[in-house]
């Protein structure tokens, strides 16, 4: 699947240009094995659609003041029918106001065409922090349903678990 390479570098290209208004984006994570989200999008999909993610969430970002820095993940989860959840996991948590926002404007850019479940996470560091060093998100839901599952899940059957 060639979009590892394209998505990424379309990625780095809008970090660089967010670094100057706060915001510092660390790239993109696969929370599935490439062959897996190979079989369910394309990279011609799945890059301009995380784009769109990318400048909501900045929008987000510059909008909110007093926000303390901060360093996580914005965790993004489509399926079939144009469905998408979002989920954070940012250290210290992001102010409530701030965390709908994102949230809101993430699940309010239009979900490309899926065959199974895809989950991928994008990296931020915001009001001076710089994003995440750690290679994986979890999510405070993720971490509890893992704990309730009592054995490991792949990344798309504990996003379908508890999928809202």
């Amino acid at each position: 699947m060639r979009s590892t390479i394209t998505f990424l570098a379309a990625w780095l290209c809008a970090g660089v240009a967010q670094a100057a208004s706060g915001v510092t984006a660390g790239g993109v994570v696969l929370l599935q094995p490439e062959q897996v989200i190979g079989a369910r999008t394309s990279a011609d999909q799945l890059a301009p659609y995380l784009k769109q993610v990318d400048s909501a969430a900045t929008r987000a970002f510059n909008a909110a003041k007093g926000v303390p820095p901060s360093s996580g993940f914005l965790v993004v989860a489509m399926r079939p029918g144009e469905q998408s959840n979002i989920w954070l996991d940012f250290n210290p948590p992001l102010p409530q106001a701030l965390a709908r926002a994102l949230v809101d404007g993430a699940k309010a850019v239009r979900v490309p065409a899926v065959k199974g479940t895809v989950v991928v996470a994008m990296k931020y560091g915001v009001a001076g922090g710089s994003a995440p060093s750690q290679p994986m998100p979890s999510p405070p839901e993720w971490t509890a349903a893992a704990r309730a599952a009592g054995v490991p899940l792949e990344t798309g059957d504990l996003v379908e678990r508890i999928w809202k």
